[in-house]
């Protein structure tokens, strides 16, 4: 059995390989062919290289900034109404306050998202409400209200 013909720029790139290095950053790094790295990676039975998958928390993560220790304003992506949405997976692009809802709540929101709070912009999960939620708290206000007259409380 005859030993297998090293690339000369082996040493260089299996430690880059190692670091979960693309073919192409590691080709920018080194100054030679993606196909090179290519090559290497297959002569040392190593997979190809595969983009890690951001998951949608981490990608809305990405394009937000705190603001009052509670709100969260975009930084990301906006459609011509200034509408902040992000693109993930198959879906083309998704408004930031739907990932929200769905970040806090672990479901689909129905209906449109709207902040609860006073700012307008916000994009914080707590403060996202659809229809349903708000459809719920336009019906407990009135309840309460006739509570309180039958209890005489103001």
């Amino acid at each position: 059995m005859t030993a297998r013909k090293r690339h000369p720029m082996e040493a260089d790139i299996a430690p880059l390989l190692k670091e979960h290095m693309s073919n192409a950053e590691i080709a920018r790094r080194l100054f030679i062919s993606p196909g090179v790295v290519a090559r290497v990676r297959a002569d040392l039975r190593m997979p190809p290289y595969r983009q890690p998958v951001e998951t949608l928390r981490t990608k809305f993560e990405r394009h937000t900034a705190v603001v009052d220790d509670v709100h969260m304003v975009w930084t990301g992506q906006r459609t011509q109404d200034l509408v902040p949405v992000l693109s993930h997976g198959s879906k083309s692009r998704i408004t930031a306050r739907r990932v929200a809802y769905r970040l806090k709540h672990g479901r689909e929101p129905i209906g449109n998202v709207a902040p609860t709070c006073q700012y307008e912009w916000c994009v914080a999960p707590a403060c996202q409400a659809d229809t349903v939620d708000r459809d719920r708290e336009h019906a407990t206000v009135p309840q309460l209200d006739a509570a309180a007259a039958l209890l005489g409380v103001e």
